[in-house]
C-alpha cells in the first residue's frame, strides 16, 4: 500500500490531479512548461515526484526533416502522449487548456482565457495530428474525446467556423473518413499504401502521413532482410521490418567485434538506469540474431491485425518505440526469453518496464527481502 506524505495528500484534495499545470522550465529563459499531471507518487526518500503528461509548445515541437510549425495563434499548444517524471517542486500553479476541434471557432481570448489544443503531437514521428482524426489507439482515442467533452461542457457548443472558410476542411475529414471505411472493407492494406504512394502532392498534404507511406531511407536494412530471404512482398509489412530491425541494431555487436555497441549510447530503462545487460553477458550477432526475431515479432502483429490497417500501425509504432528506448526489452526479445506473442499483448507499462505483469510481481518481494538484508547489514 502506498503511504503519502502531507504534501502529497494536499496536492490531490486541491484537484490538481488530471488538472493542467504550469512547471518551472529547466532554463529562466523559457516559457514555463505546461502538463497535465496524471499521478503523484512518494520516493523512498520521502521526495514528492508528479507524473505529467506533456504539451509542446509550436517552437519546442521539432519537426521531422527540419523547419518549425507554423504558429496559428499565440496561445497554440500541442498535445503529445509523452509521459515523464518531475520534483513536485516545479509545479508553479493550475492553468486552463481548451481542446478546440479543428472545425469549431477558437473562444475569445477575453471571455475564456488558456490556451488551445487542437493538435497532437507525435513526439517519436515528430508529426502533427488533428484531435478530430480517429486513428489513435482506442485508449488514447477516449483520452482525446474526454478532454474534447470537458472543454465543450465547460464552454457551451463552440459554434462551427463559417464555411466558406472550413469547406476545405470539411472536404478533407470527409474523404479521409470515406477512405478508411473503404480501407476497412474493401480494400486490402497492400493496394492502400500503394494508393497513398500514387497520390497527387496535394492530397498528401491534407492527411496526417503513417508510418506505412513515409519515404524509406533504410536501404541498408532492406537488403539484410533481402538477402535473408524473409520480405514479404507488401510495401508496408516490409518497411516495419526495416524500422524494426534498425530499432534492435544497437543491441547486437559487428562481425569484427564489440565496438559498435560501446560507441553506440545505450538506451534508458524506464527507471532511469542505463540497462546493464546490455552491454554484458550474451552478445547478439548483427544481424543473424536480429532478423529472426524481428520478423517473428512483426509476423505475429500482422496476423492479430491484419483486418484492421490502422490498429496494425500503431502497434508496430509502439513496438518499435519501446524495442529502441527499453534495452531490455529488445535484449529479452533477441534471446527468446519473450515470445512474440507475448510482447504483443504486453500493456504500455509492461513495454516501459521490459517484464510482464507476473514478472513484476514475482520480482518485488525479492526487493523486499534485499533491503531488509541491507538493513540488517547496516545494523551489525
Amino acid at each position: 500500500m502506498r503511504v503519502l506524505s502531507l504534501m502529497a495528500i494536499d496536492m490531490i484534495s486541491v484537484g490538481l490531479q488530471e488538472d493542467p499545470v504550469l512547471l518551472v522550465p529547466e532554463d529562466t529563459k523559457q516559457k514555463p512548461y505546461v502538463a497535465i499531471i496524471k499521478d503523484i507518487s512518494q520516493t523512498k526518500d520521502g521526495s514528492i515526484m508528479v507524473t505529467g503528461q506533456w504539451f509542446y509548445r509550436p517552437e519546442e515541437a521539432e519537426k521531422k526533416g527540419g523547419g518549425s510549425w507554423p504558429l496559428n495563434d499565440t496561445r497554440e499548444l500541442f498535445y503529445s502522449f509523452h509521459r515523464d517524471e518531475v520534483p513536485a517542486e516545479s509545479v508553479m500553479h493550475k492553468c486552463v487548456v481548451h481542446f478546440v476541434p479543428i472545425h469549431k471557432q477558437i473562444p475569445n481570448r477575453k471571455e475564456h482565457p488558456g490556451f488551445i489544443v487542437q493538435k497532437v503531437y507525435d513526439t517519436v514521428e515528430q508529426k502533427l495530428w488533428k484531435l478530430t482524426d480517429k486513428d489513435y489507439e482506442d485508449n488514447k482515442q477516449h483520452e482525446i474525446d474526454l478532454l474534447v467533452q470537458k472543454t465543450l461542457s465547460r464552454l457551451g457548443d463552440l459554434p462551427d467556423l463559417e464555411f466558406d472558410s472550413t469547406a476545405a476542411v470539411f472536404d478533407q475529414e470527409e474523404q479521409l473518413k470515406a477512405k478508411r471505411i473503404l480501407r476497412k472493407k474493401n480494400i486490402s492494406p497492400l493496394d492502400v499504401t500503394r494508393n497513398d504512394e500514387g497520390s497527387t502532392r496535394s492530397d498528401q498534404s491534407l492527411k496526417a502521413e503513417t508510418p506505412g507511406s513515409c519515404p524509406s531511407n533504410t536501404n541498408e536494412y532492406y537488403t539484410i532482410l533481402s538477402k535473408a530471404k524473409v520480405l514479404t512482398g507488401e510495401t508496408h509489412r516490409d518497411k516495419w521490418m526495416t524500422r524494426l530491425l534498425q530499432g534492435v541494431q544497437y543491441m547486437c555487436s559487428c562481425p569484427d567485434g564489440l565496438e559498435r555497441e560501446r560507441d553506440i549510447k545505450s538506451p534508458r530503462t524506464a527507471n532511469g538506469s542505463q540497462e546493464k545487460s546490455s552491454n554484458s553477458g550474451k552478445s547478439f550477432t548483427w544481424p543473424d540474431a536480429a532478423v529472426p526475431a524481428i520478423t517473428a515479432l512483426e509476423k505475429a502483429s500482422h496476423d492479430a491485425l491484419c483486418s484492421d490497417f490502422q490498429k496494425y500501425n500503431q502497434k508496430l509504432r509502439q513496438l518499435e518505440f519501446n524495442l529502441k528506448n527499453n534495452a531490455l526489452l529488445a535484449r529479452r526479445l533477441l534471446n527468446g526469453e519473450l515470445e512474440p506473442s507475448t510482447i504483443l499483448n504486453m500493456s504500455p507499462n509492461e513495454l516501459k518496464e521490459g517484464l510482464t505483469a507476473e514478472e513484476t510481481a514475482k520480482k518485488e518481494p525479492d526487493e523486499s527481502e534485499r533491503m531488509q538484508l541491507f538493513y540488517y547489514r547496516e545494523s551489525r
